[in-house]
């Protein structure tokens, strides 16, 4: 078997690229991000089509620019998602997000990681039947560290 290369995707739309020490600021300082980036492939050129949350994590998750054919809606299931992919390329895939629009409504964010978990964050725990781990998805292996205390 091939060595294949760990893929760590972080997402974060509450603070701007300039905000961080791998994009060059030295007055605000991000020691962990910046120690990840430093081993890491960081892009310096990324454009996303889509706006707000949901459209732009549709872009990342399928490769398409969302913004012709979707707003905040589902994930329209004829799309092929990027952790579909890596998962039938032999990879675990997990998604963990501290917000539950990516599972609430059928909204279908979580179509193709092996396990998704959200985690307390943006949400609140009134719902929790959105949490990956109650609705007893079928993953292949759950290693609970990630699991918010």
């Amino acid at each position: 078997m091939m060595d294949r290369p760990n893929v760590v995707v972080i997402v974060a739309d509450t603070f701007r690229r300039d905000h961080l020490g791998a994009y060059g600021n030295g007055h605000i300082h991000t020691p962990h991000l910046d120690e990840f980036a430093r081993s890491s492939v960081v892009f310096e050129n990324h454009v996303l089509s889509s706006f707000p949350t949901m459209p732009a994590r549709a872009d990342i998750l399928t490769g398409t620019f969302s913004y012709t054919h979707m707003g905040w809606e589902p994930l329209p299931r004829h799309l092929l998602t990027l952790p579909e992919v890596l998962s039938r390329a032999g990879y675990l895939t997990m998604g963990i997000v501290d917000t539950p629009f990516f599972v609430r409504n059928g909204f279908g964010y979580d179509r193709g990681f092996d396990d998704f978990v959200w985690v307390r964050g943006q949400g609140d725990d009134t719902r929790p039947h959105e949490r990956a781990d109650a609705r007893g998805r079928g993953a292949r292996r759950r290693t609970g560290w990630w699991r918010a205390r």
